[in-house]
């Protein structure tokens, strides 16, 4: 008896009838730092942008995105820029923890002087008094888009 094999469709996923799954994660610290790591060690070893895309398989706008942290790299692909570099994956990650607490303490010092800023002003305890004086959340929630609303006004 002949089995069929089943040839996988290459398509994009949304010429498929399906919905393109995208992360909602934006890149963090922790991508960022590994997109230094990315490019301090292509540096060392005197590769350029599209040296490595060449080995990759990849863009070199791909590799710029990655080492501007712009562009989350997948488990799978930081294993094979690894091995292209000749270094442990383990090495992209050296130091985070100095730079990610550095990074946290000043991030969270400038969140509290905003706030602390904010609410010390008179008018936004009065705002903050009169939103949530009013029961309906309907309303409250009209009251937000009404304020994102005139703040975009007030950007243009």
């Amino acid at each position: 008896m002949a089995t069929s094999k089943q040839i996988p469709d290459r398509r994009p996923a949304a010429s498929q009838g399906k919905r393109l799954r995208r992360s909602s994660k934006k890149p963090n610290y922790v991508d960022q730092h590994v997109g230094t790591r990315l490019r301090l060690r292509r540096n060392l070893l005197d590769l350029s942008q599209d040296d490595l895309a060449r080995r990759l398989g990849l863009t070199a706008q791909l590799i710029q995105k990655y080492e501007a942290g712009e562009t989350r790299i997948s488990a799978s692909r930081l294993y094979e820029i690894a091995n292209q570099l000749a270094v442990p994956i383990t090495w992209f990650f050296d130091e985070i923890d100095v730079n990610a607490r550095a990074a946290a303490t000043q991030a969270s010092q400038e969140q509290a002087a905003d706030f602390s800023e904010l609410v010390t002003k008179r008018e936004s305890r009065q705002l903050l008094e009169l939103y949530f004086g009013i029961s309906d959340e309907r309303l409250r929630r009209k009251v937000l888009q009404m304020a994102e609303l005139l703040r975009s006004r007030d950007d243009d």
